[in-house]
């Protein structure tokens, strides 16, 4: 669990799932990489330079933008979220008003989560199977959407 004074707030969990979501997105998973996840997942760290200092006690010649490079691909995968208040905030991105043309509220018969929204339109258009699901994160003002099966 992540310190409820970091920066971060934990949008995913830091399981073997995501090492291997990591090295699908191209990142050679490292002993130093390795040791940054575990220490951002156990540790008291509330920053980069924090998490960077910590993990120079286990692999001292770690260079502070191995951390950076590991944070912001995290951040791309959807696992990790910078909190943009003092507070920190689990970031699920969820489905708001949706209204007419007109301007008028459109009530729905049947409540729609936004993931399912997305994956209905994502199929419409021929993206992915209709079979497959998906999972989305909101990372700064972007929704990343992550194919789960």
């Amino acid at each position: 669990m992540l310190n409820p004074d970091s920066v971060y707030s934990q949008v995913g969990d830091l399981t073997e799932e995501t090492l291997q979501k990591l090295e699908k997105s191209g990142l050679r998973m490292t002993v130093q990489r390795r040791h940054i996840i575990d220490i951002l997942t156990k540790s008291q760290c509330t920053s980069p330079k924090e998490l960077w200092y910590e993990a120079r006690q286990y692999v001292p010649d770690l260079g502070i933008a191995t951390v950076y490079r590991l944070i912001n691909r995290l951040e791309q995968i959807g696992v990790l979220a910078k909190t943009r208040s003092l507070g920190i905030n689990r970031v699920q991105p969820q489905l708001g008003v949706i209204t007419n043309i007109d301007g008028k509220v459109v009530h729905l018969r049947n409540p729609v989560k936004l993931n399912e929204l997305i994956r209905i339109g994502l199929v419409a258009k021929g993206i992915i199977g209709p079979d497959t699901t998906i999972d989305t994160s909101l990372v700064g003002e972007s929704i990343n959407i992550n194919l789960t099966s």
